[in-house]
């Protein structure tokens, strides 16, 4: 199914994509959390792996909710979307990016304990995948963006199976570039 064109969607659905957006923050403060917890042995080591993720992730949401009020702002007052796609695109790379470099810093740690180790952000770094992915539909309904420039080809496919509405998106997007 796709979704509905950008000229069909109220003011009340602009509204609850962009809090799709700004749970982003919500994400960001759990992993804060995760340093102050009584589970975390060495809250300092903990800050050094989610540190950069928090940053990262801070600075992509405020970006990504700057571009989408712009296409909202555009929607209502019918004018010209002034949205930027290179900010959009380089935000969520920089999402993406920051997933992987956490991803790798756990195991890495891993590695050093000689065995698998499950940190205490995980599962909170697996909803912000999740969110991202959302996030990346919602833009897709708006702009035309490069997947291929936003994440690697085996999340592109994995996202792919996930939702199916990204295909259409996708399609969608070349049969208008193709107009």
């Amino acid at each position: 199914m796709v979704t509905p064109h950008k000229n069909d969607i109220s003011m009340e659905e602009f509204e609850a994509r962009y809090q799709e957006i700004t749970k982003l923050y919500d994400y960001a403060e759990e992993l804060v959390n995760t340093v102050e917890s009584q589970f975390v042995q060495n809250p300092a080591a903990q800050l050094e792996i989610v540190e950069s993720l928090i940053n990262d992730l801070s600075d992509a949401t405020d970006v990504l909710s700057e571009e989408f009020l712009l296409i909202a702002e555009s929607k209502k007052y019918n004018t010209q979307n002034k949205a930027s796609k290179k900010h959009i695109e380089g935000s969520l790379r920089k999402i993406f990016a920051a997933l992987n470099d956490y991803n790798a810093r756990v195991r890495d740690i891993g590695k050093k304990a000689h065995g698998a180790i499950m940190n205490i952000a995980d599962v909170i770094v697996k909803k912000i995948q999740r969110q991202v992915e959302q996030i990346v539909i919602i833009f897709l309904e708006f702009i035309h963006i490069s997947l291929m420039n936003i994440m690697g080809k085996m999340e592109l496919e994995a996202l792919k199976v996930r939702d199916p509405r990204i295909v259409a998106l996708m399609m969608h997007q070349q049969a208008m570039q193709q107009q």
